[in-house]
């Protein structure tokens, strides 16, 4: 089978993905309810270590909350048994996956879901490096209409050059959402 992988990411107009450390700082009205109909479409979710143990953030898939049944996926490069022990007392049930950037594409492809759509909610990082290796996948990218350089912001340190290729662009409000593909 054939997944398809979205890559959702919002940034500010200067490049920031978070403010004081998190993305909800740079995200609109708009973006939220775009990350939520990706939400909708999602059969398995992918996070990274720092989303998943932060415990400020909602349970992705808590009972009674719409994606109860969706499995949610932390991808980590790190030791996946000591991640899993992490999860496990902090009460998540999210599965502990190991990757590397020469493994990801298997490993996506390996994952459980509910159906043929992986939605990453990941930081930058795991975002481009999956961007990079996993044939197909798309990056949606909402651009907010802010500009902030603060000690929250958040800039991407990945070193990589992807060339991408535009899908689509479209406007809500002052938010600019972008899809690009792997050219």
């Amino acid at each position: 089978m054939t997944r398809k992988l979205i890559i959702s990411l919002v940034q500010s107009i200067n490049g920031s993905y978070a403010q004081d450390g998190w993305s909800t700082g740079v995200s609109t009205k708009a973006d939220f309810a775009y990350f939520k109909s990706l939400r909708k479409q999602a059969g398995a979710i992918i996070i990274d270590r720092r989303t998943a143990l932060n415990p400020a953030l909602p349970v992705i898939n808590a009972p009674g909350k719409a994606l109860e049944h969706t499995p949610v996926h932390v991808l980590t490069e790190s030791d996946p048994k000591a991640l899993t022990q992490q999860l496990a007392e902090a009460g998540l049930d999210y599965r502990a996956q190991h990757f590397t950037p020469e493994t990801a594409a298997a490993t996506i492809e390996a994952l459980e879901s509910t159906n043929e759509t992986l939605v990453c909610e990941s930081g930058p990082n795991l975002a481009y490096r999956l961007l990079d290796a996993v044939p197909g996948a798309e990056l949606h990218l909402s651009l907010s209409p802010l500009y902030s350089r603060t000690p929250g912001s958040h800039f991407s340190q990945l070193e990589a050059t992807l060339d991408l290729r535009l899908i689509d662009v479209r406007a809500v409000d002052d938010q600019v959402f972008v899809r690009y593909g792997r050219a």
